[in-house]
This record gives structure tokens, C-alpha cells and sequence, in this order.
């Protein structure tokens, strides 16, 4: 065996690549470690953009709240709740963030950052005050349904409305207040307020206490409210002017202006730190770099190199021959230790294949050689040479055993040759002689032959011709079904049964053999050209070995062909006599054989025709819908030139694919799809597809094609665009 002398360079591979995964391992959790910081800086910054676009929706809202509300009856009532939870919710997640910014530990200790994030959150608070008190005053104004206005505007239609009119005068001036009252819910202007408290006054110094007529309380009520309104009016006031309006214009806009001072100063805050972690992050990595190196140089030396040096001098011996007797100074190293052990166990393994070599020249072919693993060629050829050697001693021995076999047979063979020659004129004579010799040559107890009835077609026997041993009294069974039992078994697979374990009591085995239960029951069939001629049944107390086994195969064909002689010359005679009569009957029936001839040439002829009529509908079809095939599983397996034509696409690149992937429509079918088109055999659905610039109204008919057993095996779509017949 020619070994390689040990290269150190292969192993140190593993080694260099498992220190660098190490190495690379450590770099890159020491970096993780910096970059956290970096991570975090990066998350405010996002932060302080989901507040910056609060900010902006806030003033979105005000500009619609100042857009509207001059153009709209009671704009914040009636749409008061949408709008003001969502000022309220962007003001609540500003206050969340604000309040963020100040829980970070390195904006904590900028008292810069500190004091902006307060005026912002001051800015913020006061917007919210003038918004809560806005929506409050609305409120309380009302709509047309609820709150003053609605009691404003019954009392003005209550005092138009009384029994018992005023003067002339009095109703034009309520009329006149009807009108200014209109106007002031269109325009609020508070103008029209003053004008209706003028008139109300004339009307209260002119009017008299009449029964059914305007009541003194209602037009008290009604200059209150109309006070109420001018209070209100004065309490929201403008965007120019003082008020709540003024109020939320302010804040609104101081809010963006500090919050982007706040943003400023936090970004510069992060830029110097970013810097900072950046910078001690390179100088750690370094000083880790410069150790590993250090450590990998020194433990290297001392603990793979040093062991490697004395492993390969260890290896070039065994090259030169040699079995080294000195010990390997033990390894730390896994792989080297793994080296070490490998090279003695080498060793160990080349003493004993040479003490294995020394004891077969020595004739000792017995001897034991384990291999050293599945590729050691030396001991598997040496075990093989052993074998070669083994294999002659056993073929010698084998040789004489076949020999004798062969001369068992070959005297069975001749022994009842005679017996079946001169026992061939007699069915049941031939069968007992048989038997009876067959049971005595086998050295068994028991036997019996039967034989195959098909008399009765529909059910065939085996009948008991002939017995050896037999209690006939008790035990005999005339006749059994054709693959009934062991005996009908053996007969219909042409198979011998062998059965060499039958437990005490085990009744549910059919055998003609009848209570007593050998311990070896053989069942050979009895065959001529492959066809069943009977079933031998031999009982032994003791195993039967595989050459009787084949002797009593080879002599049961021996008398399957003597019988099968025996029956042709009985069914000659047979058919002598009744060839006249078969030449009768085939007369007759070429006859109703020509008529049979003439009815399929009619039916043939009738076939065509209908086979032409279908091929004119299928082109029909073809010419006139766009007709896709597909599978079970909704993939297209075939289309028609038509449609091939109307995509402006060759069929190889539609086939394949999906509905969803050809058509690119809105009918998206799925498996539920499909079960549904199985349910109801057929199914119409109207469809949008869109080829090039044009878009085509197609009406897609699905229905399912079965098979004779009706399973469904595909489903077909003939689809239509609205051009029929219009290529």
C-alpha cells in the first residue's frame, strides 16, 4: 500500500477557516454593539417627521375650519365629530412625542432641547385650548334642529304664525327679521343681529297685549337669544381680530416655529453623536483586530504547527515501510488528536493484515481480518482471497451433494416411468399405482391424487381419485371446489404449497387429509403446457428437502402428460362423431353471419354520416366562438386559431397558463370556481379584457365534458367578444 506523506497545510485549512468565522463573528457583534446608538438616533429622526406631519394636518384643519365655517351653516356642529377627534388624537400623539423627546437620556441633559420642547408643548397647549373652546362655543350656538338657533327660528315662526295678526307695520317688521335672520345664518354677519334688535325694540313699544295675538314673553325670548348670538359672534371674533379665532391663528402658528427649532437643535445634538460612536467604534475594532492577531500567532505555534511537525515525520515512515513502534507526544487540537488516533489505529490495522497474511501461506484458512473501514481495499481484497479459498473447499462438497440429488431424481424419474406407461389405458388404476409409489419413494405417510372436473363450467372440482393411507370412512372428501381450501389453492395459482409448520387444532385448513394434521403437507399441481390437470397431496412426519420437492414436480408433470394422453385418445372418438354435426351447425351459421355483415354495413354507413355532421358543427363552432380548453386543475390546455387570432398571440404561449394570466379581466377563476362550474355543469359569466387600446366585452359560457362513467375530466369556455361571425 503506497500512503502519501502527511500534509500539515490541509488541516491547518479547517483551522484558519474556523478562527476566521470566530474572528468575523466577534467583528461584526462588537459593531452591532456601536450601531445600536446610531439605530436609535435614526428612529428619533423618523419620530420628529411623524410629528412635523401631525403638525402640518393640524394646519391643514384650521385652514378648512376657517374656509368653512363663513360658508356653511353651523360648519363644526354638523361635522364636529369626525374633526374634532381628529384634533384631538394628532394632539395627543404630539404631546405622546414631545414627551418622548424629553424621557431621551441624552436630550435630557441639553437644557437647550429642554426649554424648546417646553415652548413647543406650550404652543401646543394652547392651540388645544382655543380648538376645545371653539368646538364648545358651536356648540352651544346649535343647528337648525337643536341649541339657540333652533329655538331662535321657532320663535320668530311662532310670533309670523299667531291667530290674531298685528298692524300692518309689525308683521312687515317681523317679516323684515324672518329675512335678517336668514341672512345671518347664511353670512354671519353680525350687522344683521343689530338690525333685528332695532326692530324688535319697535316692535316691543308698539305692540299691545291682544288674546290669540303676539305674546310679550315669546318676543322676550327671542331678543335674548338674539343677544346671546351677538355675545358669542363677539367671544369667537376673526383671524384679524380678537377672540377665539385670533387665539388659535397664534398658536398655530408659534406651534411649527418652535417645534422646528426643538427638530434643529436635536439633529445637530445627533450629528455630534453619530460622530463620536462612530469614531470609538473603528478604535475598538482595532484594538479587537491587533489582540486576535496577536493571540492567533502564539497559540498557533505552540498548538498546531509543534504537533503537525512530529505527526508528519510519524507518517513518512509508514511511506518508507516502516511500523513505527515510538508513541505520538498526545495533541490538544481535536483534528490533531483525531490525526494521532488515525495513524495507530493504521498501524495496528497493518500488523494485524500481516499477521492475517502470515496464517493463510500457513494454511490456516479460518482465521478472522476486520476491516478498518469501507474503504480499505488491502483487507477487503485479502478477506476475498480468503473467501476464494473458502468457496473451493465448500464447491467440492457441494458438487458430491448434487451429485447424489441428481441420482435420486434421475432414479424416481425412470421408476415410475414405467408405471406410467403400462398403467396409461386405466385413469383410476394409473392413480392408485401412482400414489401409492410416490408416497413410498418420499419416505411419507399419507397421499392422495386429484383430479380436475370442469364438467360443470360454471363451477369446477377436484375429485379424489386415488389414496394412500386413508381412513375412508371418516376422513375422505369425495370432491373440492375449485380454489376452495389447500387443494383448490394449489390448483387455481398452479403454485406447489410447501407447508412445513400446521399447529395443533388449526381446523379452518381444508385438506383431504381429514383430522390428523401432519407436520409437513405438500400440495404439488399436476400440469401439462401450463394447463391445471389435478393436485397431488402427500403427508410426511418429517421435512421434505428441496430435491424431492422438484422430484415430485418433475414426476407430477410426468403424469399430467400421461393423462392429458390418455384423455385425446378418448376425445377423438369423441370428435369423430360429432364432426358432421358441427359441419351442420357452421352452415348455419354463416348464414346468420352474412346477415350479421349486411346490419353493420348499414350501421357503418349511418356512423359516417353522423361523423360528418359533428365535424361541420365543431367547424362551425370554431369559426364563429373562441373555444379554450382546460384541466381540472383551471390550467389552459388547448385553444382554438380563432382565438389564437383575436389575442394576436401563437397558442404555444397561451397554453400553460391561467385564465387570469391570458385574459388579465376582472374574473379571477379559483377552486371554488371550478367546483361550482362541476356543480352546475354549466356556467355563463360576462367578462372586460382589454387588448391593446380597445376593450372587449366578452360573454364566456363554461361547461363541463364527462366521460362514459360520468366523471368530469376537463371543462370548456366558448366565449364571444360581440363580433360573431365576424372574423
Amino acid at each position: 500500500m503506497k500512503i502519501k506523506a502527511y500534509n500539515p497545510a490541509m488541516n491547518n485549512k479547517f483551522i484558519l477557516g474556523l478562527w476566521f468565522v470566530l474572528f468575523a463573528s466577534a467583528v461584526l457583534f462588537v459593531n452591532w454593539l456601536f450601531t445600536r446608538p446610531l439605530q436609535q438616533i435614526d428612529a428619533l429622526h423618523n419620530k420628529l417627521a411623524d410629528t412635523e406631519k401631525y403638525i402640518t394636518r393640524l394646519t391643514a384643519l384650521h385652514a378648512e375650519f376657517l374656509l368653512n365655517f363663513d360658508k356653511e351653516d353651523q360648519f363644526f356642529v354638523s361635522t364636529s365629530s369626525s374633526a374634532e377627534t381628529e384634533a384631538k388624537s394628532i394632539i395627543t400623539a404630539i404631546e405622546q412625542n414631545l414627551e418622548g423627546y424629553r424621557n431621551i437620556r441624552y436630550l435630557k441633559r441639553n437644557p437647550d432641547i429642554v426649554a424648546s420642547l417646553d415652548d413647543c408643548a406650550k404652543a401646543l397647549t394652547g392651540f388645544g385650548n382655543n380648538l376645545n373652546d371653539l368646538f364648545q362655543v358651536t356648540r352651544e350656538r346649535g343647528s337648525f334642529k337643536s341649541g339657540l338657533i333652533s329655538r331662535w327660528q321657532d320663535l320668530s315662526s311662532r310670533m309670523l304664525a299667531v291667530s290674531n295678526p298685528p298692524g300692518p307695520e309689525i308683521t312687515r317688521k317681523l317679516y323684515l327679521i324672518k329675512q335678517a335672520e336668514s341672512s345671518y345664518l347664511l353670512q354671519h354677519e353680525s350687522r344683521f343681529l343689530e338690525d333685528i334688535s332695532v326692530w324688535c325694540e319697535e316692535i316691543r313699544s308698539q305692540l299691545l297685549p291682544e288674546e290669540g295675538g303676539i305674546e310679550m314673553a315669546d318676543l322676550d325670548s327671542y331678543m335674548a337669544i338674539t343677544g346671546s348670538f351677538i355675545a358669542l359672534d363677539k367671544r369667537i371674533g376673526s383671524a384679524n381680530t380678537e377672540g377665539i379665532m385670533a387665539g388659535l391663528s397664534e398658536s398655530l402658528k408659534e406651534l411649527p416655529l418652535t417645534f422646528d427649532n426643538a427638530r434643529n437643535l436635536i439633529h445637530d445634538t445627533g450629528v455630534k453623536i453619530r460622530f463620536w460612536w462612530n469614531l470609538s467604534r473603528f478604535f475598538i475594532l482595532f484594538l479587537f483586530v491587533a489582540t486576535c492577531i496577536i493571540l492567533f500567532n502564539r497559540i498557533s505555534g505552540t498548538r498546531i504547527f509543534h504537533p503537525l511537525k512530529l505527526v508528519s515525520g510519524y507518517a513518512m515512515k509508514l511511506s518508507r515501510g516502516e511500523l513505527p513502534e515510538e508513541k505520538l507526544t498526545p495533541a490538544r487540537l481535536p483534528d490533531l488528536i483525531t490525526l494521532q488516533e488515525s495513524l495507530k489505529k493504521l498501524v495496528s490495522d497493518l500488523r494485524a493484515k500481516v499477521d492475517f497474511t502470515r496464517a493463510l501461506n500457513e494454511s490456516n484458512i479460518e482465521s478472522h481480518l476486520s476491516m478498518s473501514g469501507e474503504s480499505d481495499d488491502l483487507g477487503r481484497e485479502l478477506i476475498e482471497l480468503q473467501q476464494k479459498l473458502l468457496q473451493t473447499a465448500k464447491e467440492q462438497s457441494k458438487n458430491e451433494e448434487e451429485n447424489l440429488k441428481r441420482r435420486y431424481i434421475n432414479e424416481g424419474l425412470a421408476k415410475f416411468g414405467d408405471t406410467l406407461r403400462s398403467k396409461s389405458n386405466d385413469l383410476n388404476a394409473l392413480g392408485d399405482a401412482f400414489i401409492r409409489e410416490v408416497v413410498k419413494y418420499l419416505n411419507a405417510i399419507q397421499g392422495g391424487f386429484f383430479i380436475y372436473d370442469d364438467t360443470t363450467a360454471a363451477a369446477p372440482v377436484l375429485t379424489l381419485i386415488s389414496a394412500f393411507a386413508y381412513n375412508r370412512k371418516k376422513y375422505l372428501q369425495a370432491s373440492i371446489a375449485f380454489g376452495e381450501g389447500l387443494v383448490g389453492t394449489c390448483a387455481r395459482e398452479k403454485q406447489t404449497i410447501n407447508l412445513t409448520e400446521i399447529p395443533a387444532g388449526y381446523i379452518s385448513i381444508t385438506s383431504g387429509l381429514g383430522d390428523t394434521l401432519p407436520d409437513n403437507l405438500l400440495l404439488v399441481p399436476v400440469l401439462h403446457e401450463d394447463e391445471i390437470i389435478g393436485v397431488l397431496e402427500i403427508a410426511s412426519l418429517n421435512k421434505f428437502k428441496d430435491h424431492e420437492i422438484a422430484f415430485a414436480e418433475e414426476v407430477a408433470n410426468s403424469l399430467g402428460a400421461t393423462i392429458v394422453y390418455t384423455r385425446n385418445n378418448q376425445r377423438t372418438a369423441d370428435l369423430l362423431e360429432k364432426s358432421q354435426q358441427q359441419a351442420l351447425e357452421m352452415a348455419e351459421q354463416e348464414e346468420e353471419m352474412r346477415q350479421n355483415m349486411e346490419e353493420l354495413k348499414a350501421t357503418q354507413e349511418e356512423s359516417s354520416r353522423r361523423e360528418e355532421e359533428f365535424k361541420g358543427i365543431a367547424d362551425a363552432i370554431n369559426q364563429t366562438l373562441f373555444v379554450i380548453e382546460y384541466d381540472l386543475d383551471g390550467i389552459i390546455r388547448d385553444v382554438n386559431e380563432r382565438f389564437c387570432n383575436f389575442l394576436g398571440r401563437p397558442k404555444d404561449e397561451i397554453v400553460g397558463h391561467r385564465h387570469r394570466e391570458i385574459f388579465a379581466g376582472s374574473l379571477e377563476p379559483d377552486h371554488h370556481f371550478w367546483n361550482d362550474v362541476q356543480k352546475k355543469t354549466r356556467l355563463t359569466v360576462q367578462d372586460e379584457i382589454r387588448i391593446g387600446k380597445i376593450t372587449y366585452k366578452l360573454l364566456q359560457h363554461f361547461t363541463t365534458v364527462h366521460n362514459r362513467d360520468g366523471m368530469t375530466v376537463k371543462f370548456i369556455n366558448f366565449a364571444s367578444d360581440g363580433r360573431i361571425g365576424n372574423s
